[in-house]
């Protein structure tokens, strides 16, 4: 018998009037809902930056030629949980917008101005933002596949198996080594690497591994993708075989051809791109 494992941070996912009130007192909320979509420019092209969803902003891209109930693919950026930006989305907005997509990419507060802890409950605000507003934008709220690359897949998988928001229908975990923080040390002699040292608190290490998680409910489809990087691929199935052994849909991408950066640079530069179209068919099953 599986026992629930309790972190009662991320046990307790906003509600709607939550959502909406930590928006209004950002004085985000209200400017989004009322922000004008003529521009001489493609709105898919555009975007729409710097909307408030309570503790921090995103930036919209809505579907091209004007869709509306579009499927939400939100996005969440790498950067060892220190550094990087919600206005790197590579190619992933151009593609999947044209492909009929409502692309939302996640902003957070950097460490050490935040711990991983806050910025997965950021993330997971976003989340619950988006399924409430979404419509005001051309999406569907209830149509939401969460994506994050490095901490970025960290923290999207963290806020998402967690229960923080349960908004999630498809989940994308595209190459990070902090899925199981313990394991991630047994692996390198009793530490944490460098690249981690955001996460190096080893009294914070079950609450802040995602894997901790996978027995609490039924998680969402998974697609699990790894690089050629140090110890990835071990990593990256670790993760996916504790999925599967719990029930929960997975889908594996062997992403050894790239490194840790072209694994998610990569992806929407062209359609016949092995990383694309693994997340092109991924999102197209479920969601």
């Amino acid at each position: 018998m599986t026992t629930k494992k309790t972190f009662p941070l991320f046990d307790a996912p906003a509600t709607r009037r939550e959502i909406l009130a930590s928006g209004a007192r950002a004085g985000g909320v209200a400017a989004a809902l009322t922000m004008p979509f003529i521009s001489a420019l493609p709105a898919h092209a555009r975007g729409m930056k710097n909307i408030s969803y309570g503790l921090n902003t995103l930036d919209i891209y809505p579907a091209a030629g004007g869709q509306t109930a579009a499927p939400i693919l939100m996005y969440v950026h790498g950067g060892a949980w220190r550094m990087g930006s919600k206005r790197k989305v590579g190619s992933i907005a151009s593609y999947f917008t044209k492909r009929g997509y409502l692309v939302a990419s996640v902003g957070y507060t950097l460490y050490p101005s935040a711990n991983a802890e806050q910025q997965a409950l950021q993330v997971a605000q976003a989340v619950d933002w988006m399924a409430v507003n979404g419509g005001n934008f051309g999406g569907n709220g209830s149509r939401i596949a969460l994506m994050g690359h490095s901490a970025g897949c960290h923290l999207s998988a963290l806020a998402s198996l967690s229960g923080a928001t349960r908004r999630v229908r498809a989940l994308v975990c595209n190459d990070t080594g902090a899925y199981d923080l313990a394991f991630l040390s047994q692996i390198n002699s009793g530490r944490i690497p460098g690249l981690y040292s955001a996460l190096d608190r080893s009294d914070k290490w079950t609450k802040w591994s995602p894997i901790s998680y996978v027995g609490n409910r039924r998680q969402p489809p998974t697609l699990v993708m790894w690089s050629g990087g140090r110890n990835r691929a071990a990593i990256s199935k670790h993760f996916a075989d504790r999925l599967q052994a719990a029930g929960n849909p997975v889908i594996r991408f062997d992403g050894s051809r790239y490194n840790h950066i072209s694994i998610n640079s990569s992806i929407g530069r062209s359609a016949n791109d092995p990383a694309t179209r693994a997340v092109d068919d991924f999102l197209g099953r479920y969601l």
